[in-house]
């Protein structure tokens, strides 16, 4: 055959396998260097690096700090030994209410640049952007670098990615292997391949270990079997295999810790909380990509559900929407909390389904005016001008005052004593606490006291918090008992705070000269204060008291 009859026999290349082989290492490089610096600005913006952590934020900090130290040289100790030690002196590991797995990788990262908060928010950025690659990368493939691009940025622009891009949270860890494991079942509705099937469950296993609304994605099997109509994989054996995988890896943690994690659930299974939390989230999906967008997402939503299978790759489309259903339904049902940012992990899927709904617009464009060229960048450029007004909405981190004052403990402390009660709101208190562990050069060398433990008491999260003393004369009287020769101060400035912050006002007004002002910043409001308690500062640490008034209740045994 003549190499002319061979060339013609050829099937014509068409414009999704240009797009497909374009589509290199080098696109891509340039693409995630684009969005790791808007990630970056987003965090910069929020004055990410110049602020505390906040409640939760500093706990996760604290977590994964205690892997971080272990490794590096508390091995020799058992980790229950460890974790008991590390507990007493900074009293705020989550592992436990939270599955442990990000916060080995937290440390890991940790082990290799350093512990401290532009490390880590370097790794929030790092997950943003690995997130918003996929979905660039996926769309590309199906609709074109136009509308991949807004894709990407769509994800990073919603202010409640910017609010967990400026924090180290897990809601865009498991958003990060939520769309990863989708994109995989995606692949096994395409392929039917076990690989497939048997990677969706071992990334179904890792974000449920990173974070309990990793469960969702059991939904997501199901929901895309009936959107895709390939109910027919039910009858094979490699659908199933996730199941054993998940059960192995992940079941054990959730058998052992859902008592403590369910002291988290601020409402009651039950129809009246699915009607609640149904509006709720629906607004939170509104506020997060916009009206626009969100129009856009459901346009694709449609057509999917109508023609799941219209061209080559739309299996993935379907993994999406399954994703995107999933999230939605599986946080109107289980009544742990109403926050918008469990929502994150739908927000790729939703991008994803706007970028296909935005080229179906193109698509009716083009028909009706037999004009192709610029019609998919103009819709895709129209789309992410819509974005701006809630892209805007990002709020910015305060600041509480509390990194210079950890650093005046840090000054002040005294060796034969490096102990300090933190007197604060309950985000104040976390913060502090992270704070100081930061600093510590031989962790754990320094006892940061709460003083919503010592002055006092409360379940999770001191949900039925009490004051332990019923005088600021009693308060006085413990604070000496265990001989904490500095307390930090500060103010919650509400109407709700811990009673206990009163009665330590009350207590420098009735033994004035006990209280040695060491440090104010009146620069923050309500001011940060540290104390010198006379008399308590010539004392011994007494620190088998101290760990035992710290340690971690549920092995205190």
């Amino acid at each position: 055959m003549a190499p002319e009859e061979n060339l013609a026999r050829r099937v014509p290349r068409t414009r999704e396998d240009s797009v497909r082989s374009t589509v290199g290492a080098l696109e891509i490089g340039l693409v995630a260097a684009l969005l790791l610096a808007a990630v970056v600005a987003s965090q910069l913006h929020a004055g990410a690096y110049a602020a505390e952590f906040g409640d939760d934020e500093a706990s996760h900090y604290i977590s994964g700090l205690l892997i971080h130290d272990y490794l590096a040289g508390g091995w020799h100790q058992s980790p229950i030994t460890f974790l008991k030690l590390f507990h007493s002196h900074y009293p705020l590991v989550g592992i436990g209410h939270w599955p442990p797995l990000y916060y080995g990788v937290e440390a890991l990262w940790m082990l290799v640049f350093s512990p401290s908060r532009h490390s880590v928010l370097a790794l929030s950025a790092v997950v943003t952007t690995g997130t918003a690659i996929l979905c660039y990368a996926f769309l590309a493939r199906r609709l074109g670098r136009a509308l991949a691009l807004f894709g990407a940025f769509a994800f990073i622009a919603s202010p409640l990615v910017q609010g967990g891009s400026a924090e180290l949270m897990l809601d865009i860890p498991v958003t990060l292997l939520c769309l990863l494991a989708a994109l995989s079942f995606g692949r096994y509705l395409e392929t039917g391949g076990t690989w497939y099937s048997v990677l969706f469950g071992f990334l179904a296993a890792a974000a449920m270990l990173v974070k309990g609304n990793g469960i969702c994605l059991a939904l997501l099997p199901p929901v895309a079997l009936v959107i895709g109509r390939r109910l027919d994989l039910l009858r094979r054996p490699s659908f199933w295999l996730p199941v054993p995988i998940v059960a192995v890896l992940a079941g054990p943690w959730y058998v052992f810790t859902y008592g403590l994690a369910e002291q988290g659930f601020r409402y009651g299974w039950g129809i009246a909380f699915i009607r609640l939390s149904s509006v709720a989230n629906a607004e939170s999906l509104y506020d997060a990509i916009g009206p626009v967008v969100l129009a856009a997402a459901v346009a694709g939503l449609i057509a999917v559900l109508m023609a799941p299978r219209a061209s080559p790759g739309s299996e993935g489309f379907v993994a999406a929407a399954a994703l995107a259903i999933s999230v939605y339904v599986f946080h109107s049902v289980v009544p742990a909390a109403i926050q918008d940012r469990y929502l994150a992990p739908a927000l790729p899927a939703l991008v994803i389904l706007a970028a296909r709904g935005g080229a179906l617009v193109a698509a009716r464009l083009r028909a009706w005016t037999e004009q192709a060229r610029g019609l998919t960048a103009g819709v895709a450029g129209l789309l992410a001008i819509s974005l701006v007004p809630s892209a805007m909405n990002a709020v910015h981190k305060p600041r509480l005052g509390l990194i210079a004052a950890a650093a005046q403990v840090w000054q002040q402390r005294i060796g034969s004593n490096p102990s300090v009660l933190i007197v604060t709101d309950a985000r104040g208190e976390a913060a502090a606490i992270a704070e100081l562990a930061m600093l510590d050069p031989q962790r754990p060398s320094l006892f940061a006291m709460r003083g919503s433990r010592l002055l006092g008491a409360g379940g999770y999260n001191n949900r039925d918090y009490a004051p332990r003393f019923a005088s600021a004369a009693e308060a006085m009287a413990a604070i000496d008992e265990y001989a904490i020769p500095f307390v930090l101060y500060r103010a919650g400035g509400s109407a709700g705070d811990w009673a206990h912050l009163r009665q330590i006002a009350e207590a420098r007004t009735l033994f004035p000269d006990r209280w040695e002002l060491a440090y104010q910043d009146s620069k923050v409001s309500p001011e940060v204060v540290l104390f010198r308690l006379q008399g308590n500062d010539t004392k011994a640490m007494d620190a088998a008291r101290l760990a035992a008034l710290s340690a971690p209740r549920g092995l205190s045994q």
